[in-house]
């Protein structure tokens, strides 16, 4: 599976709540952090954000988009917004709860693509 970069906002410290960056400054941290993944990997990350972080700290913009694959962690019955320049969601985080611990995790789409998707084709 690629590197994923978990984006979210720090909700206890409204002061740094975006890792004191401004939205611009956080948009040029993803895009050189995706760029020395692929650098050193070969692959982009998937950028996981939900619509609030991704609304409050990039002003709704789409970094990498379209070549990143995008993941949707929303504890919801449904993935939440995509970012402009995203037609589709890869991985969707629907929950943390039931009887093994840990987040949960939907891949959209068939067993062989995930597969396909898991080795870099």
């Amino acid at each position: 599976m690629p590197p994923a970069l978990d984006i979210e906002y720090d909700p206890y410290d409204k002061r740094h709540e975006c890792h004191g960056l401004s939205k611009a400054r956080m948009l040029d941290w993803i895009k050189s952090f995706s760029d020395e993944v692929r650098r050193l990997t070969g692959r982009r990350p998937v950028i996981c954000t939900t619509t609030h972080s991704r609304n409050l700290c990039t002003a709704a913009a789409a970094p990498s988009a379209p070549t990143t694959p995008f993941g949707s962690p929303a504890m919801t019955r449904r993935p939440g917004a995509l970012p402009a320049g995203w037609s589709t969601w890869t991985l969707w985080q629907y929950g943390n709860g039931g009887t093994l611990p840990g987040d949960k995790n939907l891949f959209n789409g068939s067993l062989d693509r995930l597969k396909k998707f898991a080795r870099g084709a």
